[in-house]
């Protein structure tokens, strides 16, 4: 079993690591068995030098996405080994140019039909993948750019931090407002703010929809600031049935607890009430959701009334006492 692969996204560095260590010990023995002597970690910095001509370290280092030290450095060696120049720009005397030299020239005709032969074998697995390779990585390359991992992640664990200090409470009037607001968002951000004639009633009159009817309100409150973060209601129906419902927390304090703790509430008051049953609706697009509801024992289930009230929900999940 390769345990690498049940590390999941943890392990994807180490992976794409050891992915690239075995391709380059098949490109340095193919290399060898055609007698070419060029370090395969060389390609980048060669082939674009070979494509678009003389260039400043600096460009370089723009166009293939790298630091300028990473291009200092292999440079350096790719000079001590005669595959390089490096002279001063004929037309700015402060620019030093890097070049192929002479060597690497007449190293092209024997290494370009390697290159082109390697290239066809990678393309024809790529080809045969259900997901290809090139363009899912160019996706998540763009991805990373954009979003970073240092600083979301850090962020994260600062506002885990912030999560020990974040209380259940149950209902108050002075975040009735707060109520619909994080509802409001959740159904623009998932369900293009759908809207039924119930979510209206549950929304804009709580006490009246959840409360008059025996039923329960909680929200998730930072201390830090007094700000709502979370919300959840629990609604009676008959013959001692509940319903989890308007369960929202805002994204970024998703993943650090929040809404495990919200759902634990009103699952706690259920069993405390002589509860039989709770159910919930909810959608297949809401995975994490999903995996929260089935890790605290709900189990799929057909809809008793055939299909949903909402168009929005396609799944319906129950939990018995």
């Amino acid at each position: 079993m390769d345990y690498m692969k049940s590390f999941g996204s943890l392990s994807l560095g180490s992976r794409l690591k050891r992915l690239s260590d075995a391709l380059v010990q098949d490109v340095i023995r193919l290399y060898q068995s055609q007698g070419i002597t060029l370090n395969p970690s060389f390609f980048p910095l060669f082939n674009l030098l070979h494509q678009q001509g003389a260039m400043t370290v600096t460009e370089a280092a723009e166009k293939l996405a790298v630091s300028h030290p990473a291009i200092s450095k292999i440079s350096r060696k790719m000079q001590r080994e005669e595959w390089l120049n490096k002279t001063t720009d004929p037309e700015d005397e402060r620019r030093q140019l890097l070049s192929l030299t002479s060597k690497s020239e007449l190293l092209l005709e024997q290494i370009v039909p390697v290159w082109a032969a390697i290239q066809s074998h990678l393309d024809a697995l790529i080809t045969s993948q259900e997901h290809p390779l090139l363009e899912s990585l160019a996706e998540f390359e763009s991805l990373v750019e954009q979003h970073g991992l240092y600083a979301p992640v850090l962020q994260q664990l600062e506002r885990r931090n912030e999560s020990q200090q974040v209380v259940i409470q149950g209902w108050s009037a002075e975040f009735k407002a707060e109520f619909k607001r994080l509802n409001m968002t959740w159904l623009e951000h998932y369900f293009d703010g759908e809207l039924t004639d119930r979510d209206l009633e549950a929304l804009n009159n709580p006490e009246g929809f959840y409360l008059a009817r025996g039923g329960y309100i909680w929200f998730a409150r930072s201390e830090v600031n007094n700000a709502v973060v979370g919300c959840v209601a629990l609604a009676r129906h008959e013959n001692g049935q509940f319903e989890i419902s308007k369960m929202v927390v805002k994204e970024n304090w998703q993943a650090l607890g929040v809404g495990r703790r919200l759902l634990m509430s009103a699952l706690d008051k259920a069993r405390e009430i002589g509860a039989s049953e709770v159910f919930l609706e909810s959608s297949s697009k809401l995975e994490r959701a999903l995996q929260l509801y089935q890790n605290f024992g709900f189990q799929q289930t057909a809809h008793p009334d055939g299909c949903s009230y909402y168009s929005r929900s396609d799944i319906y999940m129950t939990l018995r006492f």
